[in-house]
């Protein structure tokens, strides 16, 4: 009889776990899904030209890492290619190649003396 008691709250204590699943690729992180307003910048050439902390949000391929650096890469689109500041916790565990078609969200930054970069928030990889 305790034996089976046992399995039962065992079984019972184990519900939740299933609770939040939702199926294959299912979005563990959650929050919305849909258009992002307030972005007028989306491509390489516009945020080379854009003012400090305008938001911008383009498309391209991650090609390479800034020698001496461990959060800087070069980011490429249709339009060219700049530097972007991406910290580890951005990639969230994904491994990126030069391969992969990655969505960037962030904000121009500008500093005196210095060549424009984004500050990256947000990484995306849609390949």
């Amino acid at each position: 009889m305790r034996v089976v008691l046992s399995l039962l709250l065992l079984g019972l204590l184990a519900l939740p776990a299933y609770a939040a699943f939702q199926g294959p690729g299912s979005d563990a992180s959650g929050g919305f899904k849909g258009p992002t307003v307030g972005v007028e910048v989306t491509t390489v050439k516009q945020a080379l030209d854009s003012k400090d902390n305008t938001p911008v949000m383009f498309t391209g391929h991650i090609t390479g890492r800034k020698a001496g650096s461990d959060n800087k890469y070069i980011f490429r689109d249709a339009t060219g290619e700049m530097t972007v500041d991406i910290d580890k916790k951005i990639f969230s565990g994904h491994t990126v190649t030069p391969e992969n078609t990655v969505r960037l969200s962030g904000k121009v930054d500008k500093d005196m003396l210095k060549p424009v970069k984004v500050d990256v928030k947000v990484l995306e990889v849609l390949n």
